[in-house]
């Protein structure tokens, strides 16, 4: 806490902050209401004069290139709302933070992804921790300043930021390695991925002859979805934990998706039918893990699998602060 500013102040400074961002959301929402309105009667418009006059008509070409920015400003829009709507976590001064977004070329967020660090020889350091991108593609990796000394001699040459899918399949590996220091911020430039096979835009498999649509995200028709909260014996929220979702099966278990507990140690995670069947349902064999940021399992319900998961499960648990076991 900045000792030059009473608690009370500091308090009326943050929700000003809180309430400039939420004005910024709001306003920002509208605007592209606008242009959703402004869109629909263009397309509208377009077809009565292209029925009247015909295609090649010069009104009607000038209509259609009036849709054509209509939707380029509409996706920057789109981009400027996720942008909005990111809240950087509180980090304690001892603690580092390695932060930023994994984005597809429309510089939309890919959401679902883990991001990990991973030493020189490319291995990564579970101690460190990892996090799940949100749908906005923002990360925040809260690295623990003893994890971070209980490391040091691996990571004195430098990390890189590495990015798996929901399968722990490594689809992206930063270029240049970062000199990690307790107590820092570090925000990493943009990701940028194919949406089409999350590979890294300078190489890995060809995309498709067809490329896919800008819309081309898994809707919330097609998620699927584990959340909940990690509570402590009092009920206070349990922040900074590793929830794991995983499918069991006969052979070895699916890795469904991860995601780090907030500050009210809710957590949300966000899978697809194509992450463990072939396509069709019954639901998962659902079970979950926690894990602190040094690696210890603090909670699995392997013992009690939920079978034929639905499409929503919610979870509460409750962990022994003093031991956390």
């Amino acid at each position: 806490m900045n000792d030059n500013f009473p608690p009370e102040a500091l308090t009326q400074i943050l929700k000003a902050f809180t309430d400039a961002g939420t004005e910024n959301i709001n306003a920002l929402q509208q605007v592209r209401d606008v242009q959703v309105i402004m869109g629909s009667l263009l397309q509208h418009e377009a077809k009565r004069l292209e029925k009247k006059l015909g295609r090649e008509n010069l009104r009607v070409q000038q209509v259609q290139a009036s849709i054509k920015r209509n939707q380029a400003i509409s996706r920057d829009l789109d981009v400027e709302l996720e942008i909005a709507k990111i809240r950087v976590p509180e980090v304690n001064s001892e603690d580092s933070l390695i932060h930023g977004r994994v984005v597809d070329e429309n510089r939309r967020g890919l959401a679902g992804l883990v991001v990990s660090l991973a030493n020189i020889q490319g291995t990564i350091i579970p101690p460190l921790g990892n996090t799940q991108t949100q749908n906005s593609g923002y990360y925040a990796l809260i690295i623990n300043a003893e994890a971070l000394e209980k490391n040091s001699q691996s990571i004195q040459e430098g990390v890189f930021v590495v990015v798996c899918n929901s399968k722990g399949e490594l689809i992206y590996r930063q270029k240049d390695f970062i000199i990690l220091v307790g107590g820092e911020r570090i925000l990493v430039e943009d990701i940028v991925l194919k949406r089409a096979d999350l590979s890294p835009v300078c190489g890995g498999k060809q995309p498709p002859e067809t490329p896919p649509k800008d819309d081309q995200t898994p809707s919330e028709r097609e998620a699927w979805v584990v959340r909940g909260r990690v509570i402590d014996e009092k009920g206070q929220g349990m922040a900074g934990l590793m929830v794991s979702a995983l499918d069991r099966d006969r052979r070895y278990d699916d890795k469904l998706g991860s995601a780090l507990t907030n500050r009210e140690g809710e957590f949300r995670i966000t899978y697809r039918i194509q992450d463990f069947g072939e396509g069709l349902e019954p639901g998962p064999d659902l079970y979950i893990t926690v894990i602190d940021i040094n690696g210890n399992l603090l909670y699995s319900s392997i013992n009690n699998i939920r079978e034929n998961a639905r499409r929503e499960e919610v979870y509460e648990i409750r962990l022994d602060r003093g031991d956390r076991r």
